[in-house]
Order: structure tokens, then C-alpha cells, then sequence
């Protein structure tokens, strides 16, 4: 049970952090990286230059322990910026904050500006950065003599921290892994409800008429692609720089639902720039958007293509027209890869390791059917990359949805985020615990604190802090003798 204090104290600290106010690093510097951990070739001595974020200003050198982010699929900045538990958890406990970029991603590039050929990219896999933190985090104890660890990380990168906690006990005492969906990949692994569900089902949440609206655009959208005169229509309702054709259909489509899948991943209580300069709750802005065109023109195609610019255009709405090429990229991952040269990179590990949300259907969820299986992702990255992904590679490497044998492991993941249904929503044995944010969005709880937080993700921190607490002091220490926040 939480205390009165911990929660007063917890209270105290709701306006503490935003991306403006984490401080910048004390301390960037980059770490001599070994190119392969699991090979005995002149190769697995070849180093390279991993890019390492410090901040130390709070970090009590004789007793504090040490707070490490497992770098995800982009630059170290914007997982720094977007973090702010950390920061306001590390000065209760004296924590040395740490950042770890992940190889192939930011300016963590083993091979420079050549990284991304075929043959390169051989090196890039999870396996490979777990180790990499690793190797980090065993240097740095060393070098600070710290003899507690706790790994963060949101996603993918909580992915990786809770694969680091299992693969490396000895490294990292506690894992924090955020919106992680493990269980996914684990084709035993029956998910509740499908990913587009759920984004449907965000939509509805903020107003019942919304996802008949999309519904309703998407086949109005299909319908002027067969008549004359239609491609032009669809140009300039959706403000497009160069002149559509009907070749451009599925990418147009792509590109309109990664715009809504996208803003049910961050539909965050306040503004945030994340993955664009965004408002409050920008699911319900989207749908207010698209109710409001709705109903003085009655263009639901319109409507729809308003929706998706709040996306790609953000507050600030600087852009005139929108390159439907520069804005989403066709990737092995139905969801989007992002853009510019991670987008190569996560591209191929979805096209080795991962396999992720399933196809939209157009029965459970408001957008058009698209087959999407493994077959079609196997031919396309033989197309690509002359590999075919392994569906199996994650549960044998890291059990996936069995984590009975694991320890010391927090997996939270919030209603609203899509990725839920593919994650850990039980408690699998007492210490590795899940917890389950109603109004959460995309690892909101690893966000900072903000005076316009739900209630429930402001429990989910309190019972994060508490089981940090008890985990790190063991079990020879009673519980009147922890820190409360």
C-alpha cells in the first residue's frame, strides 16, 4: 500500500520536470564499443564510438546508486529530453544518470556514414546492444565504484532494459520497462485486442463519431481513385506537394494512418513534442478537428485530411503542403519506421528479429484492410536486405512471454497506448510486477511529472518508486527503514 506521505511527497513533485527544464548533460563522451560480443575474429576486436549522456549533479558518490536508459531506435536527445522520471526520482536517491545510445542509431554509428549498407548492418541486433549497455554500465560501476544499478527504458528501449535485467542480473539489480510489448513476439502469446483496435477504440473514447468519420473518408478516399478527375481531388484535399496518382493509394493510406496511430501513442494530458510539436490530449483535438469540418461542410475526406495535418504539421503548422514520402516511410513495420537513416536501421530489425502490431482489417478497427503477414514482410526484406525475419528469435532468446524465472522487473503499460494488448498486464511472481495505467499514453509514467497527470499514472509512479526501493535495499532490510516519497 502506498503512504500518505509517499503520496503527499509524490504530489510535491508534479510540476518539477518538462522536456524544458531536464538539464542539459554534465557530461557526452564516447565509449570504446566492441563491434561483436559473440565472435572470436580479428573483427570482434574492432571498436567503435558509442555516445554516452552523464549527469552528475545529483549523484551522492558514496552511496548512490546508479540510473541507466537503455537507448531506443533514435538519437539519445530525444529519449533524454523525454525522460524525466529519472530526473525527478535522482535527486531522492543521489542517482548518477546515465544515457546509452543504441549502436546504429543517433551518432552511434559503427561504421560512419556506411553503416547502413547491407553487409554493415550485419551487426546490428538486440543481442548486441544488450550487451553493449552492458559492457557500459560494467565500466562505469567500476570506475565510480557503484554497487546498485537500475535500468530504464520506454519501448523498444524497454524492450532492452528488461532483456538486460534477464540476460545480465549480475549487471542490473532493477528494470524498469515501460510499454514494452515483449509478449508480442511470442507467437504463443494471445493478444486481447488487435493494435488498430485499440487506436479505434482511442478515438471513440474521445467521441463516439470520430471513427465512423475515418471510416466513411477512407472509402470516400478509395472511391475517387477510380474515377476522373479523382487524384486531383485527393491533391489538394489533402494539400499534397506534388501531384497524386493512383500508384501513390497504399502510401497515401500509410500515410494518413500513421498519423492517427501516432497520436494514440502520445496522447499525452499537456503538450509535448515527442514525435511532433503536439497539444494536449491530441486525440481528442484530432477528433474535434474532424467533427468540427464534419459538420459545416459535411466532407468527411476533409475532415480526415485536417486530422492527419495536426500530425505531421503540429502546433506551430509551419508546413504549406505535405511530402507524403518524407513524412512516412514504407518499412517492414506496418506501424512506420520513422524517417531518415534510423528508419534504415529499425527497418532492418524488423526485418530479422522483430515482429510487430498485426494488419488493420477494417472490422474491429476504422481503416482500410491491409494483408500484412509473414510472408509479405519475409519477401520484402529478401527484396531488400536478402534476409527473412525469425519469429521465433525472441522467445529464444529472451523468453518473451514467459518470464516466471525473472526477477526484479517492473512492466507498466497505459490503456490508451495501443501497444498494451502486446504487453505484460499481470503480475508474473512477486518481483516482477505489472502495472496497468488507465488514461496512460505511450511510457507516460517515464515522463516527467506534470501538474495535468492523471491520477492513475501518478499511482503507477508511487508503486514504480516503492518496488525501486524495496528491490535495492533487499530483503535484510526492514521496510520502516526506506525512503519514502
Amino acid at each position: 500500500m502506498v503512504s500518505l506521505q509517499a503520496f503527499l511527497t509524490l504530489l510535491s513533485l508534479v510540476t518539477l520536470s518538462s522536456s524544458q527544464d531536464i538539464p542539459q548533460p554534465t557530461r557526452v563522451y564516447n565509449f570504446p564499443q566492441i563491434l561483436d560480443h559473440f565472435s572470436y575474429s580479428n573483427e570482434s576486436t574492432m571498436l567503435w564510438n558509442q555516445r554516452v549522456f552523464e549527469y552528475d549533479a545529483f549523484w551522492k558518490n558514496d552511496s548512490g546508486p546508479l540510473f541507466v536508459y537503455t537507448g531506443n531506435e533514435g538519437p539519445l536527445e530525444s529519449f533524454w529530453n523525454n525522460t524525466g522520471f529519472m530526473f525527478d526520482l535522482a535527486p531522492k536517491m543521489g542517482a548518477l544518470i546515465v544515457f546509452i545510445e543504441h549502436r546504429y542509431y543517433g551518432e552511434s554509428l559503427p561504421f560512419g556514414d556506411d553503416s547502413f549498407s547491407t553487409n554493415n548492418l550485419r551487426y546490428l541486433a538486440s543481442t548486441q546492444a544488450v550487451s553493449d549497455f552492458a559492457n557500459v554500465i560494467v565500466q562505469i560501476k567500476k570506475e565510480k565504484k557503484i554497487s546498485k544499478v537500475v535500468s530504464f527504458g520506454g519501448s523498444y528501449g524497454g524492450m532492452l532494459t528488461a532483456w538486460l535485467r534477464i540476460k545480465y542480473p549480475q549487471v542490473v539489480d532493477v528494470a524498469v520497462a515501460a510499454s514494452a510489448p515483449l509478449p508480442m513476439m511470442a507467437q504463443s502469446h494471445k493478444m486481447p485486442k488487435a493494435f488498430f483496435q485499440i487506436v479505434t477504440e482511442d478515438f471513440a473514447l474521445a467521441n463516439e463519431k470520430c471513427p465512423d468519420i475515418v471510416r466513411t473518408a477512407f472509402k470516400k478516399l478509395d472511391v475517387l481513385r477510380s474515377i476522373e478527375g479523382g487524384d486531383q481531388v485527393i491533391g489538394s484535399t489533402f494539400s499534397l506537394c506534388t501531384p497524386f496518382n493512383s500508384t501513390q493509394f497504399d502510401h497515401l493510406v500509410g500515410w494518413i494512418r500513421n498519423s492517427l496511430l501516432m497520436m494514440a501513442m502520445v496522447d499525452y494530458p499537456y503538450p509535448a513534442d515527442f514525435f511532433g510539436r503536439l497539444p494536449a490530449w491530441p486525440v481528442k483535438a484530432a477528433c474535434e478537428i474532424m467533427l468540427g469540418e464534419a459538420l459545416t461542410s459535411k466532407d468527411e475526406l476533409q475532415a480526415l485530411a485536417n486530422a492527419a495535418g495536426l500530425f505531421y504539421n503540429g502546433t506551430e503548422g509551419t508546413k504549406e503542403c505535405f511530402d507524403i514520402y518524407e513524412d512516412f516511410i514504407y518499412c517492414a513495420d506496418i506501424t512506420g519506421c520513422g524517417t531518415g537513416p534510423e528508419a534504415v536501421a529499425w527497418d532492418f530489425q524488423c526485418c530479422t528479429e522483430f515482429q510487430l502490431a498485426q494488419p488493420s482489417n477494417n472490422v474491429t478497427d476504422m481503416f482500410p484492410a491491409m494483408a500484412w503477414n509473414e510472408s509479405i514482410v519475409g519477401d520484402y526484406c529478401m527484396n531488400k536486405y536478402n534476409v527473412r525475419p525469425d519469429p521465433v528469435r525472441a522467445s529464444r532468446e529472451y523468453w518473451s512471454a514467459d518470464f516466471t524465472a525473472a526477477s526484479n522487473i517492473i512492466f507498466s503499460n497505459g490503456l490508451l497506448d495501443p501497444w498494451h494488448a502486446g504487453g505484460v498486464l499481470e503480475d508474473v511472481n512477486p518481483s516482477v510486477k505489472a502495472i496497468v495505467i488507465a488514461e496512460g499514453a505511450h511510457h507516460l509514467d517515464l515522463r516527467g511529472a506534470n501538474a495535468n497527470d492523471p491520477e492513475s499514472v501518478k499511482a503507477a509512479r508511487l508503486q514504480e518508486i516503492e518496488l525501486i526501493q524495496s528491490w535495492l535495499a533487499g530483503e535484510e532490510k526492514q521496510p520502516e527503514n526506506l525512503i519514502h516519497f
